[in-house]
C-alpha cells in the first residue's frame, strides 16, 4: 500500500526525531540533536494534525523533544525558549483524546513534570508547583490507567512535587510537602531493593521528610513533637539501610545523598534520642554493613567524624 504524501513526510520527521534522541544521549551533541527536532517540527507543521490525532501527537513530540534539548543546552534564552515549546507542545497534546490511546497521557503527564523541573531551574517555583500538581492529578486519573510505566512516574512526580514544595521554604507548603514526600514513597514500596530507579525516589522522597523535620525543628528546637522526631528517625534509618544495601550490591550512586542524611540523622540523635547516636554511627561506619569504598568515601568520614563530635 503506498504511502500519502503527509504519511511520507511524517516518516521523514520520524527519521529525524529517531536521530535527535540518539543525539541527546551525549552532552556534546545537544546541540545537533535540536536541529534535528527543528527540521522535524518543520515538517510536522505541514501535516494535517487537525485531521489526524497520530500526526499532532508527532507534533507534540517534536515539540517537547525540542524543550528537552534547549534545557540541557542551558543558559537563560535557551530557558525561556524551551518553556516557550513546552507550552505549545502541551497546548497541542490538551487537544488529542487522551482516553484514546495510552501515549497521549503519558505525553503530557512528562510534558507537564518536564516544564516543571525547567521553571523550577529558572526559580519560579510557584509555577513550577503548579506543572507538577497538574502531572500528578493526570496520572492519578483513570485515564491514565493503561500507562506501562505509570506507577513509576506517580512516583517520580510526587517526589518532584514534595521537592519543590519544600524547596519553596513556605511553613505552609511543609504538610504538603511530607504528604507529596509520603506518596511518593508509598508508590514504590517492594520495588526499591531491587531496582536502583526506584530506589533513587524513595531515598530523594525521604530526603524531602527530612528537610521538613528540620524545618520544624528550627521553628520549635525545645517544643520538637514525638511524632516528628520519630518520623526523622525512621526516614533516616530506612534511607541509610537502603543506601547501604545498594553499597554492597555495587552501587556507589547514592554516597552524596548519604552524607547529607548521615549528618542529618546524627544531629538528630544526638539532641533528642543521644542514647542511640553510637549505633548510628557504628552501622554507617561498619563496611560489613555496605562497603569499604563507602565507609572510606571522604564525604561519609566528614559525617563520621561530625557525628562523633555531637556526643555530650
Amino acid at each position: 500500500m503506498n504511502e500519502s504524501p503527509a504519511e511520507a513526510l511524517d516518516a521523514q520527521a520520524s527519521i529525524l526525531m529517531k536521530r535527535g534522541i540518539s543525539l541527546m544521549n551525549d552532552p556534546s551533541t545537544v546541540a545537533d540533536a535540536l536541529a534535528c527536532f527543528d527540521q522535524a517540527l518543520e515538517m510536522r507543521r505541514q501535516l494535517p494534525t487537525a485531521d489526524v490525532p497520530l500526526f499532532r501527537y508527532g507534533l507534540a513530540a517534536c515539540l517537547l523533544n525540542r524543550a528537552d534539548a534547549l534545557v540541557r543546552l542551558g543558559g537563560a534564552a535557551h530557558l525561556d525558549d524551551a518553556l516557550l515549546a513546552y507550552d505549545e507542545g502541551i497546548a497541542v497534546t490538551n487537544d488529542l483524546e487522551l482516553s484514546s490511546d495510552a501515549r497521549f497521557p503519558r505525553r503530557l503527564a512528562v510534558a507537564y513534570q518536564n516544564r516543571g523541573l525547567a521553571l523550577a531551574m529558572r526559580g519560579d517555583l510557584d509555577a513550577a508547583l503548579g506543572s507538577f500538581e497538574l502531572a500528578a492529578a493526570l496520572l492519578e486519573h483513570e485515564v491514565s490507567a493503561a500507562i506501562e510505566d505509570r506507577r513509576y512516574m506517580r512516583a517520580a512526580v510526587w517526589m518532584n512535587l514534595a521537592n519543590a514544595r519544600v524547596a519553596a521554604g513556605r511553613p505552609e507548603l511543609d504538610d504538603p510537602a511530607q504528604e507529596a514526600a509520603l506518596r511518593a514513597i508509598a508508590a514504590v514500596d517492594g520495588l526499591e531493593a531491587d531496582d536502583p530507579n526506584y530506589a533513587d525516589i524513595g531515598l530523594r522522597a525521604r530526603h524531602v521528610l527530612c528537610r521538613v523535620a528540620a524545618n520544624r525543628f528550627s521553628a520549635s528546637p525545645q517544643g520538637a513533637a514525638a511524632d516528628d522526631v520519630h518520623g526523622a528517625t525512621d526516614a533516616v534509618d530506612e534511607a541509610l539501610d537502603l543506601i547501604r544495601h545498594w553499597e554492597r550490591r555495587g552501587e556507589p550512586r547514592f554516597r552524596g545523598l548519604a552524607a547529607d542524611l548521615f549528618r542529618f540523622g546524627a544531629r538528630v540523635y544526638a539532641i533528642f534520642q543521644p542514647q542511640f547516636l553510637d549505633e548510628f554511627v557504628a552501622d554507617n561506619v561498619d563496611p560489613a554493613r555496605s562497603s569499604p569504598d563507602y565507609v572510606d568515601d571522604p564525604a561519609m568520614q566528614a559525617a563520621a567524624q561530625e557525628a562523633l563530635s555531637l556526643r555530650r
